[in-house]
């Protein structure tokens, strides 16, 4: 499964985005987010705090992982997200 590593602009406010021009995989080199798109899209996305967020998990459920707000330009285009189990973004 051959993925093409993009590097995103970060924009304000911890956002990152990537401009992906055609069908393919595409894997952040940031964040290891894998992006499967039929087309041309512009994807904005960013890390979230489970603290405002961590209420609304209940048992027997855990909070773990990442967090992110996905956000695509062209849903329609947008086949799937793979999202990683841990993340390091400490340099």
């Amino acid at each position: 499964d051959q993925k093409e590593q993009v590097t995103p602009r970060r924009l304000a406010g911890g956002q990152f985005m990537v401009q992906l021009e055609a069908e393919g995989c595409y894997q952040c080199s940031s964040t290891g987010l894998i992006f499967e798109v039929t087309g041309r899209a512009r994807i904005t996305y960013s890390l979230l705090s489970w603290s405002k967020f961590a209420q609304l998990v209940q048992e027997p459920w855990v909070v773990g992982g990442p967090l992110f707000d996905v956000r695509c330009s062209e849903p329609a285009a947008l086949l799937s997200i793979q999202f990683p189990h841990c993340l390091c973004l400490g340099g």
